[in-house]
């Protein structure tokens, strides 16, 4: 699964869980301070407990999908019950909202609800941006080591060793797949122009030009007749 299609799950896990918990509450009517008249609690409506109990049910169902969401979002947030100082969690003490408005507002576990889901959906993006493929992934942790380990960090704390180390194996396999690739090409190149200058036609030979030999011309003789006396 991509982290971005993982991340959008854990959205709608938490999304699930807020609708959950919204729909315990149109079931329920608020119960007032006697005196003051204030908010104090919440309780099923005397028509409809048999659908606040179903409703609950599957709240608390999915609590516990919803918190492992939370963890994977990065965002704790608590409440602390007053005159007792012990913190309680929005998601897993969900319930508690319902019996002490004061300590935990019901608006403020659905606000809760809706900051994980938006911070999930950045993560999302972002991881759908950076590492849509593995060749992606391979460039950025080459060309971005920085930035790949910075993820890292943010989404594992306790990988950013791991982090470090993933980017700089991604350097050297990337070096040494290119080494190799090069070293290939030049092969390559070598043994075709090696073919090319051995299947060549060997140059057909100069034709031979004998010197020119002087042949000295000697003049023809001439014979004069001699005169014969009488």
């Amino acid at each position: 699964m991509k982290r971005s299609e993982h991340y959008r799950r854990m959205a709608q896990d938490i999304a699930s869980f807020r609708d959950a918990y919204q729909s315990v509450l149109t079931h329920m009517e608020p119960v007032r301070e006697y005196m003051t008249g204030s908010l104090m609690a919440f309780r099923p409506k005397e028509t409809e407990k048999a659908e606040a109990a179903t409703a609950s049910q599957k709240t608390s169902q999915l609590a516990g999908r919803a918190k492992r969401a939370q963890i994977q979002s990065g965002i704790s947030r608590t409440f602390v019950v007053p005159n007792v100082g012990m913190p309680i969690d929005p998601i897993t003490s969900w319930d508690h909202s319902l019996r002490d408005v004061e300590a935990m507002p019901p608006q403020q576990v659905v606000n809760t609800c809706d900051l994980i889901i938006g911070a999930l959906q950045e993560k999302a993006e972002r991881a759908e941006a950076t590492d849509p493929t593995f060749v992606g992934r391979l460039a950025a942790m080459a060309a971005l080591p920085a930035r790949v380990r910075s993820i890292v960090a943010e989404d594992h704390p306790g990988l950013s060793k791991i982090g470090f180390a993933t980017g700089v194996f991604a350097q050297i396999v990337v070096t040494v797949v290119g080494g190799l690739i090069l070293a290939g090409a030049t092969a390559g190149v070598a043994a075709l122009w090696k073919g090319v200058v051995h299947n060549a036609p060997a140059p057909a030979p100069s034709p031979t030009v004998a010197p020119a030999t002087y042949t000295p011309t000697v003049p023809t003789a001439t014979t004069v007749p001699v005169p014969t006396s009488k």
